[in-house]
């Protein structure tokens, strides 16, 4: 579910522009205005891709000239709460984007949020994983500097994994998403 939403937002446009309907301001031109450097070219293409991701919805007011408004749908609502969970978190949104493609991510995130880990240790935990694939998901990690590698040195040579600081803040944003995302359940009861 939050895979397909955090697609929409790996323009940097996007969440801006959320942000401004969010804030009341509806109109092409007002966006325009709200945002320097957006050009209109790109404010069209953005607002029909929310549009047509069900995001935003249009009205279109007849007459001369003919204009239109923006605003935000449920589902861009929840599109709103995650940019502002990910400002929150100091998370940036391509990082987040990137981490919830991806099961072995997430899971790699998950069990080093438990504590630093060899990858041996990974490996036994991560059912299915190769130890290629393992590697590639590290370095990955790495890249987006959300693990730290770090080397013992000892006899013979200690690996481990740990969060880093960015690591740690986006571990705590997956399991409020995770929150987020599951379906509230209400308790029946009788009334007395």
């Amino acid at each position: 579910m939050w895979e397909d939403t955090l697609e929409h937002l790996r323009c940097k446009w996007t969440p801006l522009l959320v942000r401004c309907l969010a804030e009341g301001i509806s109109r092409p031109g007002q966006l325009k205005r709200a945002i320097p450097g957006l050009s209109t070219k790109v404010l069209y293409e953005r607002l029909h891709d929310l549009q047509r991701g069900g995001f935003v919805r249009a009205l279109i007011f007849k007459g001369y000239p003919r204009r239109a408004e923006y605003h935000l749908t449920e589902k861009g609502r929840r599109l709103l709460r995650i940019v502002s969970t990910c400002q929150r978190y100091d998370v940036p949104l391509p990082v987040l984007s990137e981490v919830l493609k991806c099961r072995w991510l997430r899971d790699i995130i998950g069990i080093l949020r438990e504590g630093p880990q060899r990858p041996s240790s990974l490996q036994r935990q991560l059912v299915g994983i190769s130890r290629k694939v393992l590697t590639e998901k590290l370095e990955k990690l790495e890249r987006l500097h959300v693990i730290r590698r770090e080397v013992s040195p000892t006899r013979p040579v200690a690996v481990w994994y740990r969060l880093s600081e960015a690591g740690e803040r986006l571990s705590e944003l997956l399991a409020d998403l995770d929150v987020m995302s599951r379906p509230m359940r209400v308790a029946v009861g009788t009334l007395s």
